[in-house]
């Protein structure tokens, strides 16, 4: 009997909420709060093998289903009419909708570290993806696929030979992969494998819920395939004119702002018991990860110089001088202060204005209270942001949160359009190096524990000086 394509959609279907199944087994015993019994670890191996096959199977499933579409295989008039989800993914083509199905299949079977705050955020940068052969959408359809997640954690498992563990699909994933590093140029002399696209500390501080992630939410993000952003920004004027009347020479004046992509890293050591309990693996290394990195990013977006790091966006503003605001009074903020540093702005930037300060400066404006009407001070909307005369309010550590009189107290407050602030990834740059065996630095003797040299390239940089003002104290 010939296989139609509703019957290998409909078992792609079945070994999908199978994994799914499995993977959601996995995490509940992952969540138990003490130490696993032989018995539950042997378990939750055997649970870990049976999502793998499953997942390694979904995955040549969809394949062949997509192959039938493209040949026409048998059953392919009926597509249409086959239940489930599947006729909004049969109707897209091409790298840009696979892509778009593998972070929907991701967002389902990995949660636990891949959050829907995240995948929106990569269907936003496919959706964004100006490039003519979609490198954006390529990365995630090689750093994304099942299967090569799959092949990543047996060699974190077994730096040595994982690869000898490799089935036919992970085999394919792996080197679809490590083709994709030589054609983006991403390899360099120390190797390295690309992460998958669920643990990359990229995709995963958009949704951490930490301080600099709400930040990279405010700010543009944009995921790039070259080694700079280049961008075009301006402004021209318009005119009223009579009838038949010679317009006027409004020529803009442009500039071109380059962001460079600079290069990051980080060691991250793990126990081999980590590293063999999959589950458990995904979400510690997930969190080591993104806490080392966000630590990083938290300074350079907010104080970095630009040379070997991002651009900070006080730094940016401060280098222009007619940004800063000086308070009424040295070494001292006013409630008067905060209004002379919003209607130092221009006009057009304020509709998207919000202030970001260090916490320990809003405090003190909490503290205001004399001649304030309370209504019109801070305040709280229904989504628990809370706004500082009606503008959102944002908070970073790494800005002054102390006025004294032996500082220049420049970032003291600061109040902006802060969209005007890009963050710039290279698409699938996230790269580690496995180290097998780590070992005592006394005696040198092997410690039972592996180590990833992780690393990457992020720039940043305020596109528009004149969107952004500080207020000195």
């Amino acid at each position: 009997m010939t296989r139609t394509i509703q019957d290998v959609m409909a078992e792609h279907k079945a070994a999908k909420e199978r994994g799914a199944r499995l993977v959601a087994e996995m995490e509940t015993i992952a969540d138990i709060e003490r130490d696993l019994t032989p018995g539950e670890r042997e378990r939750l191996d055997r649970i870990q093998r049976g999502a793998d096959r499953a997942i390694a199977e979904a995955n040549e499933l969809d394949a062949e289903w997509r192959q039938m579409i493209v040949n026409g295989g048998p059953g392919i008039i009926a597509v249409r009419g086959v239940p489930g989800d599947y006729p909004e993914r049969s109707a897209r083509s091409g790298e840009r909708g696979q892509a778009l199905d593998l972070i929907e299949r991701s967002a389902a079977t990995a949660g636990h570290v891949f959050t829907h705050d995240a995948a929106e955020y990569v269907t936003r940068q496919v959706e964004r993806d100006e490039s003519p052969t979609g490198e954006v959408a390529r990365w995630i359809h090689v750093a994304g696929d099942p299967a090569y997640r799959s092949a990543f954690r047996k060699l974190v498992a077994d730096p040595l030979n994982g690869h000898r563990l490799f089935t036919d699909a992970e085999l394919r994933a792996f080197q679809a992969a490590q083709t994709f590093s030589r054609a983006m140029s991403l390899t360099d002399a120390a190797g390295g494998y690309m992460v998958p696209m669920v643990l990359d500390p990229a995709v995963i501080l958009t949704g951490s819920g930490t301080s600099n992630a709400n930040l990279r939410r405010v700010f543009t993000n944009r995921v790039i395939a070259g080694e700079a952003w280049n961008g075009v920004s301006g402004s021209t004027t318009a005119e009223w004119v009579a009838e038949a009347a010679q317009v006027a020479d409004k020529s803009p004046t442009l500039v071109q702002p380059t962001i460079p992509v600079h290069k990051w890293d980080v060691f991250v050591p793990f126990s081999v018991e980590v590293g063999d309990d999959a589950a458990n693996f995904e979400t510690e290394i997930v969190r080591v990860m993104t806490d080392a990195r966000d630590n990083l990013e938290a300074t350079a977006f907010i104080a970095g110089s630009g040379v070997g790091q991002p651009t900070g966006l006080v730094t940016a503003t401060l280098a222009v001088g007619g940004n800063i605001v000086p308070t009424a009074t040295a070494d001292a903020i006013v409630a008067a202060d905060v209004f002379s540093l919003k209607s130092a702005l221009p006009g057009r930037y304020r509709g998207n204005a919000a202030f970001l300060a260090n916490d320990d400066i809003y405090d003190r404006l909490r503290q205001i209270t004399a001649g304030i009407n309370p209504d019109a001070w801070i305040t709280g909307d229904p989504s628990g942001q809370q706004r500082l005369t009606g503008k959102l309010m944002y908070e970073s550590s790494e800005m002054d949160g102390v006025i004294t009189a032996t500082a220049g107290n420049d970032p003291c407050l600061i109040y902006g359009d802060l969209s005007r602030y890009y963050v710039i990834d290279r698409a699938g740059s996230s790269r580690v190096e496995l180290v097998p065996h780590l070992f005592s630095p006394t005696n040198q003797r092997p410690t039972l524990s592996r180590g990833f040299i992780l690393w990457g390239r992020t720039g940043g940089n305020l596109v528009d000086t004149a969107a952004v003002r500080i207020l000195r104290a």
